[in-house]
């Protein structure tokens, strides 16, 4: 599919289909990523700064940027991350 071409009424479907149920979903990571930040603040880490890179580990020494500014060598997925 060309990014500029006219969508069929079932494309469109679908990615309405698709924003509905992200939305759905939103809250939920919102309060998921809320509440671990919240328990690394407690415990000393992540004072509302970008020091952490993962909400799962901590910040490395061998940081390399990675896809969408994380760091390269994290082994966690998307879930983990999405500190800021």
């Amino acid at each position: 599919m060309d990014l500029y071409t006219d969508l069929t009424e079932a494309q469109k479907k679908a990615f309405k289909e698709n924003a509905d149920d992200l939305a759905k979903l939103q809250p939920q990571l919102d309060k998921v990523r809320e509440e671990a930040l919240s328990r690394l603040e407690r415990a000393g880490l992540g004072d509302g700064t970008d020091t952490l890179n993962c909400l799962a580990c901590s910040a490395c020494s061998g940081w390399t940027t990675g896809e969408d500014g994380k760091c390269g060598h994290c082994p966690h997925g998307w879930f983990s991350h999405n500190v800021k």
